[in-house]
C-alpha cells in the first residue's frame, strides 16, 4: 500500500508541475493523430491503387484505426512488399500513439486531476474535537517522525500542518497524524486547536518560522512555541515574533560536543534532571577507575552516586559489582546535584585530563566548540580544509591550520598523536567515520567526541573508535520533547534516552531482582517514583509496587522490547 501511495505521490507531482500545458497539450496531440489517421489513409489508396485494388475513403480509414490499435482483422492486406512494409509503419506508430502516448495523457489530464481531488479528501482540514495538549509540527522531517514517536511513547498526541494535498495523501497513507492547511494563515491554528495544544513546534525555514509564529500568536499568547533557526540573527527575530524558546542547533551541538571534553581534571558532566535526581556521565579514561571493578572502585561509598550502568561505544552494561571499568567505557550515574560534584573531584582526583584539544572541522559547528572550550581555559586548535574558511575561525581562535587531515605532515603539525582530545565536527558522517578509526589509531589514550548528522550512523562511529557522539537530530529532538515535559534537555550518549513507564500489572510484587528488566530488555532502571518521591538508589530486593513509575535508560528498541514483554 506505502509503495502505491508514493507511486500515486510521484504521478501527481508530475501533473501538477506541468498542468497548465494541459489545454495545449491536447489540442496538438488530437490534431497529430487526425493528420497522422489522413496521412496513412491516403497512403493506403495510393499503394491499394498500385496494386489494382480498389477501395472508398472509409474503408481507408477503417484500415488504418484497425492497424494502429493493433486488432488487424486481416479482410483488407497488400500484396507487395511496399504494402508490407507501410503496415508495419502504421503499426509501430499506431503503438507509439494510441498505446502509449494517448493513455499516458489521459492519466496525466484526466485520471491523475480525479485522482488528486480524491486524496483530497481523505485528509482532514482539522483535528478532531476531542484533542487536546497536543503538539503542533510545521514542518514533517526525519526529527519529526522521531519526535511523533517519543511523544507517542508519552502519551501525547501529535498533528503534522503540511500544505501540499499530495505529500498530505502520503502522509495520511503512512498513519502519520496530518492536516492540510496553510501555515501563513490564522485559520490553520484555530482549525489544529492551538489553543488547546501543549506546544508549537515552528521547524521549517527561519523565515517560514518568523511568520508561523507571528500567526500563531494571532490565535493563543499562552500556548508555548519553540522555534528551530540556523542563523544566529534569526535567534532574536523569532524571540520577537514570540517563539518562547529559539533552538540554535550548531550553538547547542557546539555545547554539548564541548561539554563531552575534559579540561583540566576529568568530571562528570551532568546530562538531565528527573525531579530532584541529576543523570551523570563520566569517562573511566584517564581516571582512577580504569582496571576496577565498579565493586573495587566504591563510586557508591566514596561519593554517594550509583553507577547504574556502564556504556561503550552506545551499548549498555549493567553496574553490577563485577562490572569492570574499562578505560574506553563511559559511566552512568544517578544522584543528587552534590553527589554528581563529589563524583566529579573523586575522579579528577589523581590523573589529569589536562592537555591540548584538537579540532577538525571549523565550520559552525567547529567554532562553537572552540569557543566553548577556551572559555573554560582549553588550549585549542581548529584543523580545516578549506582556506576560505580562515577568517571566521581566526575570529574564534588564532590557532589555526590549514590541511587535509590525511596527509601525513598536516597529522603531525596538528599534533593528533599527543592530543588529549579531539572532537570531529565536520558536516559529513563518512568523513567523521573515517577520521575516528585514524585518529583513534594514532592516539590510543585521547577522547574522541564527534558530531554525526544521521543517527543510523551511531553505531559505525561507535566501532570507529568515538568515545561519545552527538547529532543534529538528537539536539532538536530532546530539546522539543524537554519543552513538552517542562524539564532541561536530556542528551545522553547518542542512541540512549531516557524512558518512563508505569509499574505493569505481571511485575507488581516483584523485586527488581528478579524482575528480569535488565536480563530481558537491555533497559537500565534509574530509579522509580511513587507518591510523589523519586527513589534514585532502588535496592535489588525493593518490590515493586501498583502505580509506580520505574525510570530507565536505553535505547528505543529496548523501550519497544520492554513493552512488548510485559505489556
Amino acid at each position: 500500500m506505502k509503495g502505491s501511495i508514493g507511486a500515486i505521490t510521484n504521478l501527481l507531482r508530475s501533473y501538477r508541475d506541468h498542468s497548465e500545458l494541459k489545454p495545449l497539450t491536447l489540442l496538438r496531440f488530437g490534431v497529430l493523430l487526425a493528420l497522422v489517421v489522413a496521412l496513412f489513409s491516403v497512403t493506403f489508396h495510393v499503394l491499394m491503387a498500385h496494386e489494382g485494388q480498389r477501395h472508398d475513403w472509409f474503408t481507408g480509414i477503417y484500415w488504418t484505426l484497425t492497424t494502429m490499435t493493433t486488432l488487424g482483422y486481416g479482410d483488407i492486406v497488400f500484396q507487395s512488399d511496399l504494402g508490407h512494409v507501410f503496415s508495419m509503419v502504421v503499426l509501430v506508430t499506431g503503438v507509439i500513439l494510441l498505446l502509449i502516448v494517448l493513455p499516458f495523457a489521459f492519466i496525466r489530464f484526466f485520471y491523475a486531476p480525479w485522482l488528486e481531488a480524491q486524496l483530497k479528501t481523505r485528509v482532514s482540514t482539522r483535528v478532531p474535537h476531542h484533542l487536546d495538549g497536543h503538539v503542533i509540527i510545521c514542518n514533517y522531517d526525519a526529527e519529526a517522525d522521531e519526535l511523533i514517536e517519543q511523544l507517542a511513547h508519552a502519551g501525547i498526541g501529535s498533528v503534522v500542518v503540511e500544505s501540499d494535498p499530495v505529500r498530505a495523501a502520503s502522509m495520511h497513507a503512512d498513519k502519520v497524524p496530518v492536516v492540510r492547511a496553510e501555515l501563513g494563515v490564522r485559520a490553520t491554528y484555530e482549525s489544529c486547536a492551538f489553543e488547546r495544544a501543549r506546544l508549537l513546534l515552528a521547524n521549517s525555514t527561519d523565515v517560514i518560522n518568523t511568520n508561523i509564529v507571528l500567526t500563531a500568536r494571532e490565535v493563543s499568547e499562552r500556548v508555548p512555541i519553540v522555534a528551530t533557526a540556523v542563523s544566529p540573527k534569526a535567534e532574536a527575530v523569532l524571540e520577537l515574533a514570540g517563539a518562547n524558546q529559539v533552538v540554535l542547533t550548531t550553538r547547542r551541538l557546539g555545547r554539548h560536543l564541548a561539554n563531552r571534553v575534559p579540561v583540566g581534571s576529568v568530571r562528570a558532566l551532568t546530562v538531565g534532571r528527573y525531579r530532584e535526581v541529576s543523570i551523570a556521565e563520566f569517562p573511566i579514561r584517564n581516571t582512577r577507575l580504569g582496571g576496577l571493578t565498579l565493586g573495587d572502585a566504591e563510586v557508591r561509598t566514596q561519593t554517594g552516586v550509583t553507577v547504574f550502568a556502564v556504556a561503550k561505544r552506545g551499548h549498555l552494561e549493567p553496574g553490577l559489582p563485577t562490572t569492570e571499568l574499562r578505560k574506553d567505557c563511559i559511566g552512568l550515574a544517578v544522584g543528587s546535584p552534590r553527589q554528581v560534584r563529589a563524583l566529579s573531584g573523586y575522579l579528577g582526583g589523581s590523573v589529569s585530563g589536562a592537555g591540548r584539544v584538537v579540532v577538525i572541522g571549523g565550520g559552525p559547528v567547529g567554532c562553537q566548540v572552540a569557543r566553548a572550550l577556551e572559555r573554560r581555559g582549553a588550549s585549542v586548535r581548529i584543523v580545516e580544509r578549506d582556506p576560505q574558511l580562515r577568517q571566521s575561525i581566526a575570529e574564534v581562535t588564532t590557532d589555526v591550520l590549514i590541511g587535509d587531515m590525511t596527509d601525513d605532515r598536516v597529522i603531525e603539525r596538528a599534533g593528533i598523536r599527543t592530543a588529549a582530545s579531539l572532537v570531529l565536527t565536520t558536516n559529513d558522517d563518512a568523513t567523521n567515520i573515517f577520521l575516528a578509526v585514524y585518529c583513534r589509531k594514532l592516539n590510543p589514550d585521547a577522547i574522541i567526541v564527534s558530531r554525526i548528522t544521521h543517527p543510523s550512523n551511531v553505531e559505525a562511529i561507535h566501532r570507529a573508535g568515538a568515545d561519545f557522539a552527538v547529532s543534529d537530530s538528537q539536539i532538536k529532538i530532546q530539546s522539543v520533547l524537554a519543552a513538552v515535559r517542562g524539564t532541561e534537555p536530556m542528551i545522553l550518549g547518542e542512541g540512549l534516552d531516557m524512558f518512563t513507564a508505569e509499574v505493569p500489572r505481571s511485575l507488581e510484587g516483584t523485586p527488581l531482582l528478579d524482575s528480569g528488566i535488565l536480563a530481558r530488555t537491555g533497559l537500565a532502571v534509574v530509579a522509580i517514583e511513587g507518591n510523589g518521591v523519586v527513589d534514585p538508589h532502588p535496592r535489588p530486593e525493593r518490590e515493586l509496587s501498583r502505580g509506580e513509575r520505574v525510570l530507565f535508560v536505553g535505547t528505543a528498541s529496548q523501550r519497544d522490547e520492554f513493552e512488548r514483554v510485559f505489556k
